[in-house]
Parts: structure tokens; sequence; C-alpha cells
């Protein structure tokens, strides 16, 4: 999850999954996003998801900056399952996983998401042999 000003590189690419083209940021989620085309479980998914800002008075406070509930964010990936049903990946680098600003802000995602009922809320640890989903 990234704040939507954050200045961040765009690779571009045509999703065959989506018909479209699409744009991530990192190489991370460009690999991941390869994983998603493969995947026969997705009918579709959308990168860089903007997070409704106005939802965010309906999220606990509790251990989260305030100044993370004013801003905008967007999620890594939202997830449309065969079956209809939705879910998050959040794309983290292991080594940010002890950074408190990290783990608050995959903690306003997942309570965000909690809000509309997607349990399916997932990490994507990245920056190691392979990536690993918890």
């Amino acid at each position: 999850m990234n704040r939507s000003q954050e200045k961040q590189r765009s690779i571009r690419f045509f999703s065959e999954k989506n018909n479209v083209m699409m744009t991530v940021h990192s190489r991370e989620a460009r690999k991941y996003a390869e994983r998603l085309e493969a995947r026969a479980d997705i009918k579709s998914y959308e990168a860089g998801f903007g997070l409704n800002i106005e939802k965010f008075q309906y999220i606990n406070p509790v251990d989260i900056r305030k100044e993370y509930l004013g801003g905008e964010w967007f999620s890594d990936f939202l997830l449309h399952f065969e079956d209809g049903s939705l879910g998050v990946r959040e794309l983290v680098d292991k080594n940010s996983l002890s950074k408190r600003a990290v783990v608050e802000r995959l903690e306003l995602s997942r309570r965000y998401w909690s809000l509309f009922d997607i349990r399916d809320w997932k990490l994507v640890i990245t920056g190691g042999e392979g990536d690993y989903v918890f």
C-alpha cells in the first residue's frame, strides 16, 4: 500500500486477462502481475486500486498515525476471483516489515478492506529468493 502522491516509476504492460494496458510501480508488482495472469482462479485484477478516503472515518484509528487517515492511498492489487469473490494483495519488501510506518500502512489497508467484508486480504512478501504470500 502506498500514498497516491508518492513519486514512483511506472511500468506499463498489456494484460491479456484484463484486455487493457496496465501500470504498476515496481518490478516486484510486475512480477506478481505475471503470476496473476497465469492463475485460472483469477478472473481479473486491478493494480494500484485507490482507496475511498471518505471511508476512513469508519476505521478504528488505534495504532495508526492520524495523518495516514487523512491521506490518499492505493492498494497494490484488487483481485476478482472466478467465483465472484474479491481479494486484496499488498506487496511488501521483507526488509521493511520491521518498520513501524510500513506495519501501520498495512494495518490501515487491512482495516479498510474489512469494512467491505473482504477477508481474503494477504501480504506478498518480496525481496527474497521468491515471493511468499501470507
